[in-house]
C-alpha cells in the first residue's frame, strides 16, 4: 500500500516527488539522481524541474512535491506567509551567485553608478535582497532607483536590448550576459554583506511523518557533494545535459559556488536578518520575527554528518 504524504509512518513512501530549481546552485540534487544516488538509497524519487527556487518551494506548498531546493530569502517569505516548512540541509552556498551586470554605455563603470538608473529584478527571490544589500551596502537610497520587476528568464533580454540599465540576477544569467554584452559589460557583487544559502526544505509534517526516508534522501545528497568534490568534470557534465549552459559559461562561473552538505549556525542568523528586512519593508513589527532555529530540522545531518551541523539547539 502507498505512504500518503501526511503518514505518520517512519516506512519509505513508494514515490517521492522532488522540485528542483533549474540553476547552478542545484548540482548536488541533479547529480544525486543521474548518479542514481537516491535509488541507492532505496528511494523512488521523481524530479520536476522549475525555473527558480520560489518556484519549486511553491510546489511543496501546493503538496505537489515532498522536497524543493530553495534560497534563503524565498524560504523566510514562505515563513512569513505562514509555511510550516523547515531547511533539511544547505547543499550549496556563494556570495558570487547573486551579482548585478550593467551596461558600460549607460554611464555604469563604477558601482555608484547605478543611482538613478533603471534595474531590473526578480521578485520575492535572492535577486531582490540582493540589490538592496547592494544599495545599502555603498549608501544609495531606494527611492534613487527605478525598479522593474522581470521574470528570470526575462533579465537577459530585458539588459541586452536596453530596456533596462542594469539587472540584479544569477550566475548562469550572468554568464550569457556577459559573453553577450563583452566589453560593454560590467558585474558588482555584495560578497562582503550577503552569502547565499542554498537549501533542501520540506513540511515540517512530511518530516515528522517520513523521517526515515529524510535521512535517506539526505544521505543520498552528501554521496552527490562527495562526488563534485572529487569529480568535477563529470558534475559538470550533468549540468551541461540538465542546464542551458554553454562549456565556457559553466567554467566562467563555477567556481562562484561551494558545494558542501552542511547547517551552518550562521544560518538562521541570515534568515532572522532577512526576516527583519521584510518586516521594516512592509511596515509590520519587527517583533513578530520568528526564531528560525525552530524552522531547522538537524537530525537527519546530524545522524550522517554530525560535523557539518554547526547550528545550536
Amino acid at each position: 500500500m502507498k505512504a500518503s504524504r501526511s503518514s505518520k509512518s517512519s516506512a519509505p513512501p513508494e514515490h517521492l516527488v522532488f522540485a528542483v530549481a533549474a540553476l547552478l546552485d542545484s548540482v548536488p540534487a541533479l547529480v544525486a539522481d543521474r548518479q542514481g544516488y537516491f535509488k541507492g538509497e532505496g528511494l523512488d524519487v521523481e524530479v520536476k524541474m522549475y525555473s527558480t527556487g520560489k518556484d519549486a518551494l511553491a510546489a511543496v506548498r501546493r503538496g505537489e512535491a515532498d522536497f524543493a531546493t530553495v534560497a534563503d530569502f524565498p524560504f523566510v517569505l514562505a515563513v512569513l506567509d505562514g509555511a510550516d516548512i523547515q531547511v533539511l540541509a544547505t547543499i550549496c552556498k556563494s556570495g558570487r551567485e547573486n551579482s548585478i551586470v550593467a551596461r558600460r554605455d549607460r554611464g555604469i563603470t563604477e558601482q555608484e553608478h547605478i543611482r538613478g538608473k533603471v534595474v531590473g529584478v526578480i521578485p520575492g527571490t535572492s535577486s531582490e535582497f540582493l540589490l538592496d544589500e547592494f544599495l545599502i551596502m555603498k549608501g544609495i537610497p531606494h527611492t534613487d532607483l527605478t525598479v522593474v520587476e522581470l521574470k528570470p528568464e526575462e533579465t537577459v533580454n530585458a539588459l541586452l536590448a536596453g530596456k533596462v540599465d542594469a539587472v540584479s540576477t544569477w550566475s548562469q544569467y550572468t554568464a550569457q550576459l556577459l559573453k553577450s554584452l563583452g566589453n560593454n559589460g560590467v558585474r558588482f557583487f555584495s560578497e562582503e554583506t550577503y552569502q547565499m544559502y542554498w537549501n533542501i526544505v520540506a513540511t515540517r509534517k512530511f518530516v515528522n511523518g517520513n523521517k526515515d526516508s529524510v535521512r535517506k534522501f539526505v544521505k543520498a545528497l552528501d554521496r552527490a557533494n562527495n562526488y563534485i568534490m572529487h569529480d568535477e568534470d563529470g558534475a559538470q557534465k550533468v549540468v551541461l545535459s540538465s542546464l542551458k549552459l554553454e562549456p565556457a559559461q559553466l567554467k566562467d562561473v563555477w567556481d562562484d559556488y561551494e558545494f558542501d552538505l552542511s547547517l551552518d549556525h550562521t544560518l538562521p542568523i541570515t534568515l532572522e536578518s532577512q526576516a527583519r528586512w521584510v518586516c521594516k519593508r512592509k511596515g509590520v513589527a519587527v517583533s513578530d520575527v520568528p526564531n528560525f532555529h525552530g524552522f531547522v530540522y538537524m537530525d537527519a545531518l546530524l545522524g550522517i554528518k554530525p560535523a557539518a551541523v554547526t547550528v545550536m539547539r
